[in-house]
């Protein structure tokens, strides 16, 4: 996996995308910074953890509060609250432990393969690029986690489909940015009238 660089700057955050796997902390020189872990790259960036999600939540159009509200009014978890932070893409996280708290790890657990006890108060989890890694969190407490996030996705998309079902013409001006685009050239040249000019 590439370490990529360029994201030390203190201007430049990283941006939560479909590819990211999981955010750790990572202490350098006494601070707390991150380790990020994509599919097919890994990133370090001078953010925490929280700052992280936080400001991912905004430029996917929420706060932090919004999407943890949210969570809760779907499925009533308050702590250690899965968060949908893309729902457009339904790129879903969830924390090992309080947010605020700086051992805190960030989830994506629409990329886990596999996942099993590994040590005691250690879960190993098995991504869908067969890469593995070894957490500080129970087996139950990861079992919870993974559950939660799981009946976050059914209610939100309940929620999707119940909306659309009663207004079907609900995304006629603003059809999802994948149908947007074309992807042949459809329109047909009248060749009699394109040979008279």
């Amino acid at each position: 996996m590439n370490l990529k660089k360029g994201l030390d700057s203190s201007k430049s955050i990283y941006e939560i995308n479909p590819h990211t796997m999981m955010i750790l902390p990572k202490i350098t020189d006494g601070e707390l910074h991150s380790e990020i872990l994509e599919l097919n790259a890994r990133y370090i960036s001078k953010f925490t953890p929280f700052e992280i999600i936080k400001t991912s939540c905004k430029l996917y159009g929420a706060s932090f509060i919004g999407r943890k509200d949210g969570t809760k009014h779907l499925i009533g978890v308050t702590h250690k609250p899965p968060l949908i932070i893309d729902p457009l893409t339904f790129t879903y996280a969830f924390p090992t432990a309080s947010p605020q708290n700086p051992n805190c790890i960030w989830v994506f657990p629409q990329h886990i393969r596999d996942y099993d006890s590994f040590k005691i108060n250690q879960t190993a989890i098995q991504f869908a690029n067969l890469n593995t890694y070894e957490i500080d969190i129970s087996l139950h407490s990861f079992n919870n986690q993974v559950a939660r996030t799981s009946m976050l996705h059914m209610k939100y998309s309940q929620k999707v489909r119940a909306i659309e079902a009663e207004y079907p013409y609900i995304n006629m001006f603003f059809p999802p940015a994948t149908l947007a685009a074309e992807k042949q050239l459809i329109y047909q040249v009248d060749k009699k009238l394109h040979n008279e000019k």
